[in-house]
């Protein structure tokens, strides 16, 4: 199961982007390294409340984020792992990055 509730622009409401287009931007562009204190981009799916309506999320991974530079913010919640391994795998490269390091470093994270 694959849910992207957004993967995109943070104004505008248009379609979520593919998987894809996420990878290719976690590959050019920095995180904002505020997320590692939200769970650090990567966390197991726990709502607030399990109701019937997010009963199908359990036992998914929830990634979710901003990037430091745009406007873009993601929330995707699978199961799949390919996705998982891909997504954790370009997050983890990105946090390596000498630009997401200068911010994290200027942020006193």
């Amino acid at each position: 199961m694959l849910y992207i509730d957004s993967n995109g622009l943070e104004w505008g409401g248009a379609e979520p982007e593919n998987i894809q287009a996420l990878l290719k931007r976690l590959g050019s562009e920095p995180l904002d390294p505020i997320y590692e204190s939200m769970g650090n981009f990567i966390v197991s799916y726990q709502p607030s409340r399990w109701t019937s309506e997010n009963k199908r999320f359990e036992g998914c991974t929830h990634f979710f984020g901003h990037f430091a530079t745009s406007s873009h913010v993601f929330s995707i919640i699978t199961d799949e792992k390919v996705v998982i391994e891909s997504l954790t795998a370009a997050i983890r490269m990105n946090q390596c990055r000498s630009d997401y390091e200068r911010l994290k470093y200027n942020a006193k994270m």
